[in-house]
């Protein structure tokens, strides 16, 4: 396949990228032959299977149990907590078959730029049909731990529903803090322990030798605030807490 871009949209990622990059099914990849993560969760999201079914049963079922909140309830929130203005660039980590990412290109319009990435070669050739020509967007396959961005690159940063299966949280958290521009926000939908707080803390131990990581309540925002993010607000709803925050400074 020649590596060459379809879309003006592409050509706006390529240029954001740090390390080189080969276009691959649609979108373009930084990874290339790099391991399949680890963990059990993230084989399966790396399946065949999970992206046909993604948007139209595994997302609308299990996330409503977990947030207590429908699809169109959970995209209106996102987009209010990043504040989108058109001419945005805006990235999408783990952003699957790309159903909320797709949600965020009304917001940012034509001049603007959004960008899914995702460490699933699956999930991404799913995003890549479902996303008409002409949009506004592009996608990339890289590693969360190590954004494949240079600093200061982006308007806005969400990760839903994707942190709690990460091998370093923290650590990935991080670098969407550092890509993010002074003046920018960023949104992050995971997973958040109940009950009393010595309840919490045992759970949130156990699960760090699960698939899926528990964090307590107070852990991401905490991660923000120590980054020197304000306006930090933290919203829990059934097993899940929404976290935000802006990144001082003023937009540039």
């Amino acid at each position: 396949m020649a590596d060459a871009d379809p879309s003006a949209a592409l050509t706006r990622v390529r240029a954001l990228l740090v390390p080189p990059a080969t276009l691959v099914d649609g979108y373009l990849d930084v990874m290339g032959e790099e391991r399949v993560p680890p963990s059990t969760a993230q084989r399966v999201m790396n399946s065949t299977l999970l992206p046909l079914i993604y948007e139209r049963l595994w997302r609308p079922v299990l996330f409503f149990g977990f947030t207590a909140r429908n699809t169109a309830d959970e995209d209106r929130l996102k987009r209010r907590l990043l504040a989108l203005s058109p001419g945005d660039a805006v990235l999408d980590v783990a952003c699957g078959p790309g159903n909320t990412t797709r949600s965020l290109v009304g917001d940012v319009g034509a001049d603007g730029l959004v960008v899914g990435m995702d460490s699933s070669a699956t999930m991404l050739a799913q995003a890549v049909r479902d996303t008409p020509p002409g949009t506004p967007l592009g996608y990339v396959r890289g590693d969360g731990a190590r954004l494949p961005f240079a600093d200061n690159s982006f308007d806005a940063v969400s990760c839903y529903g994707a942190l709690y299966l990460m091998d370093d949280p923290f650590g990935s958290l991080r670098e969407m803090l550092r890509v993010l521009k002074p003046g920018g926000r960023i949104a992050v939908l995971t997973t958040c322990a109940r009950g009393p707080a010595p309840v919490r803390r045992l759970e949130v131990a156990a699960s760090r030798l699960a698939p899926l990581r528990l964090f307590d309540v107070d852990e991401v925002s905490d991660v923000m605030r120590a980054a020197g993010l304000v306006d930090v607000t933290c919203r829990v709803t059934a097993a899940s807490q929404t976290v935000s925050g802006r990144r001082p400074g003023a937009a540039i």
